[in-house]
């Protein structure tokens, strides 16, 4: 009986056959859909620390790290190939955030871009490449932003 509840009490981490690269999105903005951003921003960047207080607050209720580990999920695919989809989903939810004024934008852009940088561990180095950069998306109300 207690081979049973092992497994329960101690899981077994295997199943991550390897680590794999770690996205970073960043957001840039432009004038027109010519144009390439002369600045990039990370999006949600990681805090430094977190107090007591707000980390138990965020273990239970914590609806932007749930959307960022969506917005990674969908990075991640893009390492794998482009889908359309997946672009249109960052894409869309970093316009979101541009009208929630979670990203401040200045009134002469029209236009942002987001691109995928990852970060790998090899022999000791960490290796650090923008592997996708996204079409531009227009900074407009895209229907249930507010």
């Amino acid at each position: 009986m207690f081979k049973y509840l092992l497994p329960i009490i101690f899981p077994s981490w295997r199943f991550f056959s390897s680590i794999g690269p770690s996205p970073r999105i960043e957001v840039g903005f432009v004038a027109d859909k010519n144009s390439e951003p002369q600045e990039w921003l990370p999006f949600r960047a990681l805090p430094q620390s977190i107090n007591f207080p707000l980390g138990l607050q965020r273990l239970f209720h914590n609806p932007l790290w749930n959307e960022r580990l969506y917005i990674n999920t969908c990075a991640e695919h893009l390492f794998e190939g482009h889908s359309e989809f997946r672009e249109r989903e960052i894409g869309q939810r970093l316009v979101v955030a541009v009208l929630n004024r979670e990203i401040v934008a200045d009134d002469e852009f029209h236009y942002l871009v987001f691109r995928i940088r990852a970060l790998e561990s090899e022999t000791g180095q960490v290796r650090d490449e923008v592997v996708f950069i996204s079409k531009p998306f227009a900074l407009v109300d895209i229907g249930g932003a507010q």
